[in-house]
């Protein structure tokens, strides 16, 4: 299987999920990739099949993480906003283990959708702290 059925097949998958349920997105993120499906609130006529297969196929929202890379307390370089425009390199904060500071940067060029974490809480290596809009 190519890696876009895959990712297609991903997508159906969430797709059907979604549609029986209340909920209004499902985000999906693994080591690879993170996919997010979103559907609008019902205000208007069930949609037709052919929409149904079109919105299935739409590229999906290219989201990064911001991780951590060490355990320890997160302290945050700035205010971050939702919205923010970060560059790649773009230190975000930072990470004290055991009186060491590791910066946290940005993986890539976008603005920021989530600050995930505050100032000042224990975080796990790994764990995610801004989920960042690719530009």
């Amino acid at each position: 299987m190519s890696e876009r059925d895959e990712v297609l097949s991903v997508l159906d998958e969430l797709g059907k999920l979604l549609g029986p349920s209340d909920a209004t997105t499902i985000e999906v993120e693994t080591a690879e990739y993170s996919v997010r499906v979103s559907r609008r609130a019902a205000t208007r006529a069930p949609e037709t099949a052919v929409a149904r297969e079109r919105d299935a196929l739409a590229e999906p929202e290219r989201v990064q993480r911001g991780r951590a890379t060490t355990v320890g307390i997160f302290s945050s370089a700035k205010e971050w906003h939702n919205g923010d425009q970060v560059e790649r390199g773009t230190v975000l904060g930072a990470i004290q283990s055991l009186g060491h500071m590791a910066d946290i940067t940005a993986p890539a060029d976008g603005r920021i959708d989530e600050v995930l974490v505050a100032a000042g809480a224990p975080v796990e290596y790994g764990q995610p702290l801004f989920a960042i809009s690719l530009a």
